[in-house]
């Protein structure tokens, strides 16, 4: 499957706990990902969840690779390559960089913000033109702990910087918002994950939850986390979810009627409105 027609059928608006890890699978960096890059990541909560790291190597999915690859980069919270040097050319001498890594790379900055993503590389070669402007940190994985803090540290960095309200998902989601869904939203849209909200039985019925809450179940906007000791669902904003959410308390613009040319007034002929 092409990569423009997952991102078209198949991008939801929900994020996992996960960081999407693109490095090569060869066994002399299998020491680098489990001391270094792993520990880095399983250190981070976020909304009190632990980050875990995701590779397609590890995956038990049963998906084909580049499905696996393209689901991972598309809804995980951030995107990190390994882009270091894995050999050199055997004409020319120039060193080269994983091509399958380099691959996900593009993929991640067609459909992922630059806060999104950080490269990190091990090595002082002169890097890619076309990538050089991605976010990237030399580290040196044989200083296990200094590394390891580093990389933490500037992966908190992104996440903090990240501005979800920016994301693709986010302007479509808002966009296809109901009126009954906004009114949701100004009643709960300040209920920041992991608080958990909505409306508790009372004997009466709530047409607003009935019209709303299930369609913003299929937009992936929210999620049942419990019930109410007195009765009803409480509910939870996803992360794509809460970010709708403040982009709608926020409102929309105030437009001016659009300026239009006089026309002379349509008038109905006199034989038309009186009959023959």
């Amino acid at each position: 499957m092409f990569p423009n027609l997952f991102l078209r059928t198949f991008w939801q608006t929900t994020l996992r706990p996960q960081i999407f890890v693109a490095m090569s699978f060869a066994e002399i960096y299998k020491q680098r990902f489990e001391q270094v890059i792993a520990p880095a990541i399983r250190g981070i909560q976020l909304n009190g969840v632990p980050l875990q790291p995701y590779r397609v190597d590890l995956s038990k999915s049963g998906d084909s690779i580049l499905t696996d690859i393209m689901d991972g980069i598309a809804h995980c919270q951030m995107f990190l390559a390994d882009v270091s040097i894995v050999g050199n050319d055997s004409r020319s001498g120039f060193s080269y960089r994983n091509g399958n890594v380099m691959y996900e790379v593009g993929l991640a900055v067609a459909c992922r913000q630059s806060t999104e993503i950080l490269l990190i590389r091990d090595d002082q070669d002169k890097f890619l033109f076309d990538v050089s402007t991605i976010p990237h940190v030399h580290l040196d994985f044989t200083k296990v702990e200094a590394s390891r803090q580093e990389l933490q540290e500037r992966l908190l960095e992104r996440l903090r910087e990240r501005n979800l309200l920016h994301d693709a998902r986010v302007r479509k989601s808002f966009a296809a918002l109901t009126s009954d869904e906004l009114t949701i939203i100004k009643h709960f849209g300040d209920h920041a994950p992991p608080k958990a909200w909505g409306f508790q039985e009372t004997g009466s019925v709530n047409f607003l939850a009935m019209a709303a809450i299930p369609r913003l179940f299929d937009k992936q906007l929210i999620q049942l986390v419990a019930k109410w000791k007195a009765g009803g669902g409480a509910f939870q904003w996803t992360t794509i979810g809460y970010a709708v959410a403040q982009l709608a308390l926020r409102g929309l613009p105030a437009l001016e009627p659009e300026p239009r040319e006089a026309t002379p007034a349509q008038q109905t002929p006199p034989s038309a409105a009186n009959g023959p």
